[in-house]
């Protein structure tokens, strides 16, 4: 059952993933046996079934596992200090959701529009360079969006603040012990089909479409269900999209300064949707935000993140070329415009692509919280995923009092999330039920 597209998108969709993760495939062949059949479903689905059994190439050079146990033995977790609990101030919370909540609405208005795009407008705005949320009006062009710098007023409704809200009420009910079963329970009884899409929108439907899942209740065999439905790969050519490292911060905020558990947890929730990249992501930036918390060394915030998940995979490769690449001597725009040109390779929404666009803003702009998220923004693509995600590690780091008052006041205190009570909610007052979170699960 198709949730994000006709069938013949997704198995059209299907040769890019395949031939990303490594699969030994011919595109041109398939890609003209997929349109010899038009819309026939059945005939989809054939080729769809042999696409499943292509073998990895021999030379593939990558090591990426999707099962918890087999990641770890892949990475460097082992060489990470135990986590050890410690009380963290409210203003690193509070730092961290309202980073995300700003990074979150500067993006908006420019999602999935290119750098040079995204340029252009602030340049005819007379507002370039980047500095603060997109313009409404430029030149003789007027762009209608509640994010835009003369209408802004809090934040309002993304999927990217509203998946952290969902993850908190996960972890408020299930605590530690919380499976990927919860997590696909928590969606279809908080989240409406409509606001989820891609790699979210497949698993779901598979879900709701599993034999054993009831409205009640729990099977006994969660895991073994989950896995002979395929909820997170059955029509899912999106399971290394970015949709799962958009939901890594309540795992983070959960575990302020306990960077293994945060990467954990983040798995848990990463693999309901998601494979191989597409987990990583969201278990590398749920152990950087988590780190930062306590750590405040940014170097050692990504030392902690990288040794979480598998060393030989492509976003471990892509992120240490982002953070070598911005320590380097380029120049701003410079550096914009190689990140740019090597993220084509992959679709604006990818997971890894849009990491290295974090991972640079970070690592060039350090303990400068505008500079790293508008520069973030800048690159392009998932620009309200990756100013999120950048304001919130920004925040956790430097806490609220180290983001730049202009900011922090367009928000308004508020956020509007479409899950009950989150509605024009205290932003603030969410970070202080998070602290709480932390130290009831922890402490």
């Amino acid at each position: 059952m198709a949730g994000s597209g006709r069938i013949e998108w997704l198995v059209t969709d299907e040769l890019m993933q395949l031939s990303e993760e490594g699969r030994e495939l011919d595109r041109d062949f398939w890609k003209k046996e997929i349109d010899a059949c038009g819309s026939d479903k059945e005939k989809l689905m054939a080729i769809y079934e042999k696409l499943q059994a292509l073998p990895m190439r021999a030379d593939y050079p990558y090591e990426e596992p999707s099962d918890l146990a087999e990641i770890k033995k892949a990475s460097k977790v082992d060489t990470l200090p135990a986590d050890k609990f410690a009380p963290v101030e409210l203003t690193y919370f509070h730092g961290a959701w309202l980073g995300r909540c700003i990074g979150c609405a500067w993006g908006q208005p420019c999602e999935g529009w290119a750098m040079e795009d995204i340029r252009k407008w602030y340049k005819e705005a007379g507002k370039y360079p980047v500095v603060s949320f997109f313009p409404a009006r430029s030149g003789e062009n007027h762009r209608e969006h509640f994010s835009t710098d003369e209408n802004i007023d809090g934040m309002g409704l993304d999927d990217d603040t509203r998946f952290t809200v969902l993850n908190y009420l996960l972890l408020k009910e299930k605590g530690f012990a919380m499976d990927a079963y919860d997590v696909g329970h928590m969606w279809t009884y908080k989240l409406p089909f409509r606001f989820v899409f891609t790699a979210e929108s497949q698993a779901y439907l598979n879900f709701i479409n599993c034999e054993d899942v009831m409205a009640w209740g729990k099977p006994e065999n969660p895991d073994e269900v989950m896995r002979n439905a395929k909820v997170a790969t059955y029509l899912n050519p999106y399971r290394e999209w970015i949709g799962a490292q958009i939901r890594a911060d309540a795992f983070a905020y959960a575990c302020a300064g306990m960077p293994i558990k945060a990467s954990e947890l983040a798995f848990v929730d990463a693999s309901f949707s998601h494979v191989k990249n597409g987990i990583y992501g969201e278990m590398f930036f749920a152990a950087m935000i988590a780190a930062a918390f306590t750590e405040k060394d940014v170097e050692k915030c990504f030392d902690i993140a990288m040794a979480t998940i598998p060393a030989n995979c492509r976003f471990a490769e892509e992120m240490k070329w982002a953070k070598k690449l911005a320590e380097s001597d380029l120049g701003r725009e410079e550096l914009m415009n190689t990140l740019c040109e090597n993220g084509k390779k992959y679709h604006r929404v990818h997971t890894i692509n849009n990491a290295t666009f974090c991972i640079a803003a970070i690592m060039r702009y350090k303990n400068d919280f505008r500079g790293a998220v508008a520069f973030s923004i800048e690159c392009g693509m998932d620009t309200d995923c990756n100013g999120a995600t950048v304001g919130s590690f920004m925040g956790a780091l430097l806490g609220s009092e180290g983001i730049p008052a202009d900011l922090a006041e367009a928000m308004k205190d508020k956020f509007t999330v479409g899950v009950t009570p989150y509605d024009n909610y205290s932003i603030k007052g969410f970070a202080a039920e998070v602290k709480e979170l932390h130290e009831k699960l922890n402490g």
